[in-house]
């Protein structure tokens, strides 16, 4: 296994775990029935879906510019981890 698909395992381990955070973020946000819930869900779903694009667009990419995705795709990722932490403490 290379470098570039070593990278690509553990960005796809993430975003399966966040799936499953945004799962149980938005039973509690419907449970707490708060009064801006879409709000933070919806910020947090948007970077879901980027992270998810750029992961299509690493998978694609060929050996010479995979490395500058991956620091986008890093940077994606680290928005999604951020929105789901202040997601989690919001409807905890």
């Amino acid at each position: 296994m290379n470098e570039k698909e070593k990278y690509r395992a553990k960005v796809e381990a993430k975003i399966t775990s966040f799936n499953q955070s945004i799962e149980e973020i938005t039973t509690k946000a419907k449970l707490k029935k708060s009064s801006r819930p879409d709000l933070k869900i919806e910020n947090l779903l948007k970077k879901h879906e980027s992270a998810q694009a750029k992961l299509e667009e690493l998978e694609k990419s060929d050996e010479n510019s995979w490395q500058k995705i991956k620091t986008e795709l890093d940077s994606v990722v680290q928005g999604v981890d951020e929105e789901l932490r202040q997601a989690m403490a919001y409807f905890g």
